[in-house]
């Protein structure tokens, strides 16, 4: 009888057992009455989440370009025989950049720092860096003997200056930049073109230079110009002109082609020659010392661009010749499309309506007594109606 009740408070004992171990079903009541147990480092981990993100700081803006050539300080020691030219340059960029110091026809004897980084980039001769920051160069040039004169190719440099030592007794010193003359009798300074450019320094007799005054003058003006420009149905355009100038002394012409025109060719009294490179489409073209005063040089070039493709029944284009700083008497200009098309124009030319011109194709126009002025026209074409 014992074992009988035993066996019953086993297993009464054990259905107590098994519905204590049983976890009570999950509902959203006891949900909301658990407790939950996390360290403080969670907790804050967990907060910092429900917070709103900082809106990070704005990149700063890509500087303009990213190097330059910041000044350009030149001396001029004739006993000495060189030129000295101190420049600061500056990347604004991360990695190498190239920054242009002077043209490549102008080789330097010598740099300092030794340790500064010269190359021939795109006919410049350029300091290269590869870090943002200022660096400080010096070149030294040669200066040719007396009546050879000498010549630099200039880099832009918002700040340019060249001075010059004591001159030899009885000497002065002949600054030309295109048609412009300064003469130099004792030490002083001279502000150089902060576009850069030639300059040609010449050390003469003071009693036999023929020198200019201290000042800009016309060494040289442009008599007549006549240009052809042909325009084909694709927007290609070539433009061919003859230039004359007249000068006494070599002077160089400079040219300011047309935004994206490319020189094809250059003569200069039939003879080729490569005119000196310059930044945006800017040439210059040396012109020899003439046998005699007020004489003549003949400058015959070349050039192409491209304009949007011509279409079938009307529309309108924009041209333009090169800029000179040059005075010059007349220049004309011939514009030719194909002989499908009726023109018409506006601008800063006139119409040439003499009878020789009106025989020939195309529009014929004239931009005279001008200086520094580049003759522009927008010419309006329409497809020309039978009769």
């Amino acid at each position: 009888m014992k074992a009988i009740i035993l066996s019953f408070s086993l297993l009464g004992a054990a259905s107590l057992l098994a519905q204590t171990a049983s976890p009570p079903p999950v509902t959203s009541a006891t949900l909301d009455e658990s407790e939950v147990r996390i360290t403080y480092g969670e907790l804050k981990r967990l907060v910092a989440a429900t917070l709103p993100k900082e809106t990070p700081p704005a990149p700063k803006p890509a500087p303009p370009v990213p190097a330059a050539l910041l000044s350009s300080m030149c001396l001029l020691d004739a006993k000495a025989g060189v030129i000295t030219a101190s420049l600061e340059v500056e990347s604004f960029a991360e990695g190498w950049q190239p920054i242009p110091l002077a043209g490549a026809c102008s080789g330097a004897a010598s740099v300092e720092p030794k340790t500064a980084r010269l190359i021939i980039h795109e006919e410049h001769l350029c300091l290269i860096m590869d870090k943002p920051g200022v660096q400080s160069v010096k070149l030294t040039f040669p200066l040719n003997v007396e009546g050879q004169g000498t010549t630099l190719f200039l880099a832009p440099s918002p700040v340019a200056m060249l001075a010059v030592k004591d001159l030899p007794e009885g000497k002065v010193l002949r600054v030309q930049r295109d048609a412009t003359v300064q003469t130099l009798a004792a030490a002083g300074s001279l502000a150089l073109p902060a576009g850069g450019g030639e300059v040609s320094l010449r050390i003469e007799d003071a009693k036999t230079a023929q020198a200019q005054p201290l000042g800009a003058t016309d060494d040289a003006i442009i008599s007549t110009a006549t240009y052809t420009t042909q325009v084909v149905r694709d927007g290609s355009v070539l433009t061919e002109g003859a230039i004359t100038v007249r000068h006494d002394h070599p002077v160089k012409l400079t040219l300011q082609l047309p935004e994206a025109a490319k020189l094809l060719q250059c003569h200069v009294n039939g003879e080729p020659v490569r005119p000196a490179p310059g930044t945006a489409g800017r040439v210059e073209i040396p012109l020899d010392d003439p046998a005699t005063d007020g004489a003549e040089s003949e400058v015959r070039l070349s050039f192409t661009a491209a304009t949007t493709p011509l279409q079938a029944a009307e529309g309108e284009l924009e041209l333009a010749l090169p800029q000179t700083p040059l005075f010059a008497r007349q220049i004309d200009w011939n514009v030719q499309l194909p002989a499908t098309y009726d023109l018409a124009f506006s601008g800063n030319v006139d119409a040439i309506t003499d009878k020789t011109s009106a025989a020939a194709p195309g529009l014929h126009l004239r931009k005279s007594l001008s200086r520094d002025q580049q003759p522009q026209a927008r010419i309006i074409y329409r497809k020309r109606t039978s009769n």
